[in-house]
């Protein structure tokens, strides 16, 4: 698994709700960066771009709601990402959508 998608499922560990928002801003533009111009993840891109504004406005909530959707898009992404990140692509859509 990458060190990018580990180091996220770590944040995670604690659960959505223990992230604090810089840290979530950070990740989150990291993984636009890291997305931008992937065959197939344009879905996810969209998300994270919304995700992004909605994190650095404040609207924690906003955010949360938009949270499931982009959960959605990473399962579907999971299937066409290398094989060593699949499973960890898996339990970051799960944490998303819980």
């Amino acid at each position: 698994m990458n060190q990018q998608l580990q180091q996220t499922l770590q944040a995670l560990s604690g659960g959505l709700q223990g992230v604090p928002a810089s840290a979530a801003v950070q990740n989150v533009t990291a993984w636009h960066e890291t997305l931008e111009g992937v065959p197939g993840a344009e879905i996810v891109v969209e998300h994270l771009a919304s995700l992004k504004s909605a994190l650095e406005s404040g609207d924690l909530e906003g955010a949360a709601a938009l949270l499931p959707d982009l959960g959605a898009a990473t399962e579907s992404l999971a299937a066409d990402a290398p094989e060593a990140d699949q499973d960890g692509l898996r339990q970051l859509a799960t944490a998303l959508q819980g």
